[in-house]
């Protein structure tokens, strides 16, 4: 009866203020239905849960400051079980029973305590904890819980707010810097960008297009000063025949011609680019593309036609021509081509192949130290891709060089250890002085020094010794490419088609190979070289079937065991030996599948894949510590160390220091027992 009499008071009291707090509409309605009580009732009733749902909702929920807030952070399927999650109520025992493991809450151990409560298992038997800790302390119980939990903040309710938070906690941003304040320095720094200026005054950068995850070039990179840099990436071609002569990236001409080199930053800074108020923004940027029919360049320009160049900027003696050497012809094998001046990719219809495409870039830039550049030139290497490609591999490398240096610099792996990422050093032994001295040979690039397969961009295996991966020190990789096969010479030719293989694993490697112990061994100490010890294989290929050829290596595997030694602090990795070993021998039967098996196909071909793997295993010995025994306990003491307590006489001395003999040894027993 009281509670029924207090529902009523509060509801009365609830309707008298949503009363008040009606508009004067509203009180229009309510008087034209006063007649009616069981309606007004009704009404009054549906107002008030409406104004106290509204309040729940804005009204941010209250949250205990020392609770774990997240005791099942799995649980996420409502009134659903969640695959292993053992703490899900809505799981039933059964449901536990199939899960393969409990992703509960991961908790952060504390170190500094003598057990973690996430390791003390709740059940009905008594709990015994023995603690082992190497440290002196641990905390044994923690009397200060607050210190564990994060402190709750409000909730930012306005910009103001919210950007003093961010100004106060943001890290970093994803913001564009502004080019319009551009400063310049006096001379150029290590990784700094490379400024260029284009025939339209235009300010740019020398770029170095990179390598993306899939593989596909790039060409918003910039080049790094002073930092040398090799970059292969697979330029894609959708079709040869149309984009032979409009793609600018197959033409070398796009990437020497139209622009100059700002020999030193201080330039701009007396001299800064044309403003942006002076360029004609509908325009492209500057791109330069060779013609068709004349082979001739044209720069596409930024600026009206009314806009005035200033030749005498252009021509400063700070802005530096890039010296355009005689291009490499790669469809003749690697031999300096018959032209002089670089030429735009042509497409020849009669043999479906576009020539004189770009294959490797090479730029070499000459610096002295703050003075700036002071020469630049590039070599382009041409080569052809047929019709039916639809993308061709493509490398920029960039070298830097000091003028003035009389002796070529040798670039080592290491000093004294190999670096992580260095190619290993790897040569031939020679004979100096007729015989009376050995020595080791190494290649000119140092990327050929020890090397796995490389693929092109069909995933067929490069035939071009010269551009396989380099065996970096400290990465384990692994690559492969495909070998075609027919029908005619899986049966004919399996030894022929095992040669072929093993030259493409091994590429043009020697019989007897060194790799040097220190990424600066001297190539006059032979015997800081070790051999590469090579597996023989086992067996001969045959063909016991048409179509099948058995016992065919398809894999070498590289294994580097390597050592550190030195100090601890600063271990110096120093090569142990390298073997090379084969796969096992493995069938390749030739399948004939899908519409090449019909019998209009000619010589249809599949397709194997042989792979490399390089494994760099550390072979490191670790010290190991020796402790000095423990020191024996001396029990002697001054005959007069207890005295007046004690007699004078010396009997009575010998007395008392055996008997603390004693108690010290039955301590040392009871310490060593306890321990």
């Amino acid at each position: 009866m009281l509670l029924l009499l207090r529902v009523i008071i509060v509801s009365f009291l609830l309707g008298r203020c949503i009363t008040r707090g009606q508009s004067t509409q509203a009180s229009s309605n309510d008087s034209q239905t006063s007649s009616d009580p069981t309606l007004q009732t009704t009404t009054v009733q549906q107002t008030t849960e409406e104004i106290v749902t509204l309040g729940l909702a804005t009204t941010p929920s209250q949250l205990d400051e020392t609770t774990d807030l997240g005791p099942c952070v799995c649980d996420i399927t409502m009134n659903g079980c969640d695959v292993n999650c053992c703490c899900d109520e809505d799981c039933t025992e059964a449901d536990k029973n199939t899960f393969s493991e409990c992703l509960d809450q991961k908790y952060m151990t504390d170190d500094r305590v003598c057990v973690q409560d996430t390791l003390v298992f709740k059940s009905n038997t008594p709990d015994y904890t023995t603690v082992r800790d190497s440290s002196l302390f641990c905390v044994t119980r923690d009397n200060y819980a607050e210190r564990n939990y994060y402190s709750i903040p409000d909730p930012v309710t306005s910009i103001s707010n919210f950007n003093e938070l961010s100004s106060q906690y943001k890290e970093y941003s994803y913001e564009m810097p502004s080019d319009t304040d551009a400063m310049y320095g006096d001379y150029y720094k290590s990784g700094d960008a490379i400024y260029t200026v284009y025939e339209t005054l235009s300010l740019g950068v020398l770029g170095l297009p990179k390598q993306l995850t899939t593989g596909a070039c790039v060409d918003t990179n910039p080049s790094a000063f002073l930092f040398d840099a090799s970059i292969s990436c697979v330029r894609e071609v959708a079709d040869v025949e149309e984009m032979c002569e409009s793609l600018p990236q197959l033409s070398a001409i796009s990437f020497t011609d139209g622009f100059k080199i700002v020999s030193s930053p201080a330039f701009l800074k007396d001299n800064p680019p044309p403003k942006q108020s002076d360029v004609n923004q509908s325009t492209a940027a500057p791109t330069v593309s060779g013609a068709a029919d004349d082979n001739t360049t044209e720069a596409t320009t930024m600026f009206d036609a009314t806009t005035t160049i200033d030749i005498e900027y252009y021509d400063s003696e700070e802005l530096i021509w890039l010296d355009v050497l005689q291009p490499i012809c790669r469809s003749l094998a690697d031999v300096d081509c018959e032209f002089l001046d670089l030429p735009s990719p042509t497409y020849n219809e009669s043999t479906a192949t576009c020539t004189n495409v770009l294959q490797e870039l090479r730029y070499t830039i000459t610096h002295n130290a703050t003075e700036g550049i002071v020469a630049a030139s590039v070599q382009a290497v041409l080569g052809d891709i047929k019709s039916d490609q639809d993308s061709i591999l493509q490398t920029f490398q960039i070298t830097f060089e000091k003028s003035g240096q009389t002796e070529e610099p040798f670039r080592r792996s290491g000093s004294p250890g190999y670096i992580v990422g260095q190619p290993l050093m790897a040569g031939t032994r020679i004979e100096l002085e007729e015989g009376t001295k050995l020595a080791i040979a190494l290649r000119d690039n140092r990327d050929n020094w020890l090397t796995v397969i490389r693929s092109t961009a069909d995933g067929s295996c490069l035939a071009d010794t010269d551009s396989r991966i380099p065996v970096t020190f400290g990465e384990d990789i692994r690559t492969g490419c495909i070998v075609s096969i027919t029908l005619e010479n899986s049966t004919d030719a399996c030894e022929l088609i095992q040669a072929q293989i093993l030259n493409a694993l091994k590429g043009s490697l020697p019989d007897e190979y060194y790799v040097a112990m220190f990424g600066d061994s001297s190539t006059e100490v032979v015997g800081d070289w070790v051999p590469i010890l090579q597996e023989s294989i086992a067996g001969a290929p045959s063909s016991p079937a048409v179509g099948t050829c058995s016992n065919m290596v398809t894999g070498l595997h590289i294994e580097v065991i390597y050592s550190n030694v030195g100090s601890l602090q600063n271990p110096q990795p120093k090569v142990l030996g390298v073997k090379y070993s084969y796969a096992d021998g493995k069938t390749l039967k030739y399948q004939c599948l899908g519409s090449s098996c019909q019998d209009e196909a000619s010589s249809p071909t599949q397709r194997f894949e042989i792979s490399s793997s390089v494994m760099f295993i550390d072979g490191s010995i670790q010290p190991e510590p020796v402790v000095a025994e423990r020191p024996s306990w001396e029990s002697k003491l001054p005959n007069d160390f207890f005295y007046p307590f004690t007699g004078t006489s010396r009997s009575s001395a010998v007395v008392v220091s055996s008997f603390l003999g004693s108690v010290l040894a039955a301590a040392t027993i009871a310490v060593n027992s306890v321990t």
